[in-house]
């Protein structure tokens, strides 16, 4: 299966007050998706037990043309563009009924052992069994992109982290990066449903932590740079536009 098809329906648990799906909804969407297609070699979360070994999300940028509402049918594609040593690549396409786009995102993962969380590169049985698609993905630059990080007087927003932002990799799931940029924007008075948004996770967020701050810079030439720090360290940075 070069290409993994899913039709789902924006749930009511996955909107906010406008009923409009939440930046974190949108890419729990492609998270759901990634796991799903990678669980059919056994090379998703289902590779934590077989092997001890995961993926990580490393970059990421979508082009978000409109937030779906609720209970909107939509269709979910992605595939794999490509694995290099210890670098997975992976595309998404989600429709809505009329078969429009209304997301494309490129990805970039890290394969990882679960028990010592070093970086580690993709066996062999793994990248030769897993399908991949030669075709155009809506972010060739991905690896190329940089990010300037936020000025010292960036308005920064505290968010409390909450239980179930932690996933079985024991670290805050990367959709919830998306929950505290898009609340952080909100908090500032920016429009909270960029339709541009790129990161780049750089440390992972501990069981233990209680809180992260989140930096948002003026926007500047149509994009806002922003951070989002735990301890003083960076955890992930990007922008949004």
């Amino acid at each position: 299966m070069e290409k993994l098809i899913q039709n789902v329906v924006v749930s009511y648990g996955d909107v906010d007050r406008e009923e409009r799906l939440t930046l974190r909804g949108v890419f729990k969407l492609l998270q759901d998706a990634a796991i799903a297609h990678a669980n059919k070699y056994d090379v998703g979360s289902q590779a934590m037990l077989t092997r001890g070994e995961s993926w990580v999300l490393n970059r990421m940028a979508a082009h978000i043309a409109r937030y779906p509402r609720y209970e909107e049918p939509l269709r979910v594609e992605t595939w794999s563009s490509g694995i290099k040593g210890f670098k997975g690549y992976r595309d998404f396409r989600v429709y809505d009924g009329a078969g429009e786009v209304a997301i494309a995102a490129s990805s970039l993962w890290l394969y990882v052992n679960t028990r010592t969380k070093a970086i580690i590169r993709v066996p062999r049985d793994v990248a030769e069994g897993f399908p991949m698609m030669a075709v155009a993905v809506y972010r060739p630059d991905l690896e190329e992109i940089e990010f300037a990080a936020p000025g010292a007087d960036a308005a920064a927003t505290e968010v409390t982290l909450r239980y179930g932002d932690f996933d079985a990799n024991d670290h805050v799931n990367h959709t919830a990066y998306f929950d505290f940029v898009q609340t952080a924007l909100a908090g500032a008075g920016h429009a909270p449903r960029p339709a541009e948004v790129r990161i780049k996770f750089a440390k992972g967020i501990p069981a233990e932590a209680a809180a992260v701050s989140v930096r948002v810079a003026q926007p500047a030439g149509g994009a806002a740079a922003f951070a989002i720090e735990h301890a003083g360290v960076v955890c992930a940075q990007g922008e949004v536009a």
